[in-house]
């Protein structure tokens, strides 16, 4: 018997953490990247449990939900019941801005997004199309008609909360912010990438970086930049 792969939804890579649970942790490992009724149970070796794993494919089998993971040389397949909900990391490349202009964040931040869904569209096209928004002085849903055309949805999160900046990210999805006072500029966009119960993880343009923000700082900063967020 061979796993079904769930459908619908190419599966970006992310990272998960394991939850507390009483007894050890395990993992099926294979002989290739299916499972089968063969595949056997290899406990999740201690000095490794609470670190980060590495998704980068979703199955059903048996009447549960399967993460593949990869760790150093490990691999296997990971119940998702025994996955944390309080934790998410999406796998996004940070790209660093070429120049302090507000240009060169936005369209950084954009290609940052663009990408994770795949999207081919070159530097110069992204920033014809940021340089025709400019002039609009629209919002970050202004953007709409550029998000659709490369990912082909759009998700308005302008003045959502928090929760369901989450419910973005658990959909493997990242988001593009505006915020103020960060880094202390008035104004800049970054990607929000996960959360866990205390911090959000974003990439950051201006810092060519992954960083952490506390829910609160977040909370301020975000306010700052009138609430703006879109996704796809």
């Amino acid at each position: 018997m061979e796993k079904t792969t769930i459908a619908n939804e190419k599966t970006n890579r992310f990272f998960v953490r394991l939850r507390r649970i009483p007894g050890e942790h395990w993992y099926l490992a294979t002989e290739g990247p299916k499972i089968t009724t063969s595949s056997r149970r290899v406990k999740v070796p201690d000095e490794i449990r609470t670190q980060d794993f590495l998704i980068d494919q979703i199955s059903f089998f048996n009447k549960q939900i399967w993460y593949h993971f990869t760790h150093d040389d490990l691999s296997g397949w990971l119940p998702k019941r025994n996955i944390r909900k309080t934790f998410r990391r999406l796998d996004v490349p940070v790209v660093k801005q070429e120049t302090q202009a507000d240009i060169d964040n936005q369209a950084a931040a954009l290609m940052m997004l663009l990408k994770s869904a795949n999207s081919h569209i070159s530097y110069d096209d992204l920033k014809a199309a940021i340089a025709k928004w400019q002039r609009s002085q629209t919002g970050l849903i202004g953007l709409s008609d550029l998000i659709i055309s490369e990912t082909h949805s759009i998700r308005d999160l302008n003045k959502a909360n928090l929760r369901k900046l989450d419910k973005q990210l658990l959909r493997r999805r990242p988001i593009v912010l505006r915020v103020g006072g960060l880094n202390n500029l008035r104004s800049s966009l970054i990607v929000l990438t996960g959360f866990n119960r205390k911090l959000y993880f974003y990439n950051d343009p201006w810092t060519g970086r992954l960083e952490s923000v506390s829910e609160n700082h977040l909370r301020k900063h975000w306010l700052r930049g009138n609430l703006e967020a879109i996704s796809y």
